[in-house]
């Protein structure tokens, strides 16, 4: 399951250093309870603003909450969140979601990949499991209204478990053959799979090429190992025989934003 950060959740006005110390803290250790396994969200958290770059209170930023605080514990499941996040450009050109607190970009991409929106907790608006908002299609021109599932507090984790088991299930319900499964890869694994670019394997054919006994292939999935090993590993599903070519192990292959072939 997919956590998309709430941009609408920033702090509008200015506040406490410390009460803004307080909250960054409790955001960051909501998000490293939902990536717990038994909770089954993804680490991969989607976001259209850098976390790192953050303003916590109106001069006080990430920044300098990173200078001085002393918890090297909660300052590494920050650093652990940053690896993971997902830099996109969030789109509103045919639909649009508004909540009270506004129109929120990140509420709308969680709304419609059926993911959690993550929030901070400036205002008590966003303490709630539930964002009530009107979501508005161009295409439809109607307006439905919806509820979104956000998540700003670890409690939340363990008290609505159920509901959460509920939605992993249907998602994994909606996968019934290897090209399902591949056409929601961006969606279920976004951080873990993830296809290589078409410019990329226009320029860099000849080394993202592999060679199987009837056929030359070109191969573009790849998944990231966990902790500091480097590489990827590189594979092509043959869904026709239930099985996957795995064809390189060590090697992270150039792409256009990183050309030089690394070992």
């Amino acid at each position: 399951m997919q956590m998309v950060f709430n941009e609408l959740s920033l702090p509008e006005n200015e506040m406490d250093e410390n009460k803004a110390i307080q909250i960054f803290e409790q955001f960051i250790n909501t998000y490293s309870e939902a990536v717990k396994k038994k909770n089954g969200f993804d680490r991969g958290i989607l976001t259209g603003s850098d976390l790192k770059l953050l303003t916590l209170s109106r001069g006080y930023t990430v920044s300098k909450w990173r200078n001085h605080i002393k918890d090297r514990e909660i300052l590494r499941r920050f650093m652990n969140m940053c690896d993971r996040q997902i830099m996109i450009d969030f789109c509103q050109d045919e639909s649009e979601l508004i909540c009270e607190k506004g129109s929120g970009k990140g509420l709308l991409a969680a709304y419609e990949n059926a993911g959690f929106g993550i929030s901070f907790v400036y205002d008590s608006y966003w303490e709630a499991y539930e964002i009530p908002c009107d979501y508005y299609t161009i295409m439809d021109d109607t307006i439905s209204f919806v509820k979104v599932c956000n998540l700003s507090h670890p409690n939340q984790l363990e008290e609505h478990a159920q509901h959460i088991r509920e939605v992993r299930e249907r998602e994994l319900s909606r996968i019934n053959t290897p090209e399902q499964l591949l056409d929601g890869l961006n969606i279920l694994f976004p951080s873990l799979v993830t296809p290589q670019s078409k410019e990329t394997l226009k320029r860099f054919k000849k080394q993202h090429t592999f060679s199987f006994p009837d056929e030359q292939i070109i191969v573009s999935y790849h998944m990231r190992y966990t902790g500091n090993i480097p590489g990827r590993i590189y594979f092509h599903p043959a869904g026709w025989l239930k099985k996957a070519y795995v064809c390189s192990l060590t090697t992270k292959l150039p792409t256009v934003s990183e050309p030089k072939m690394h070992i």
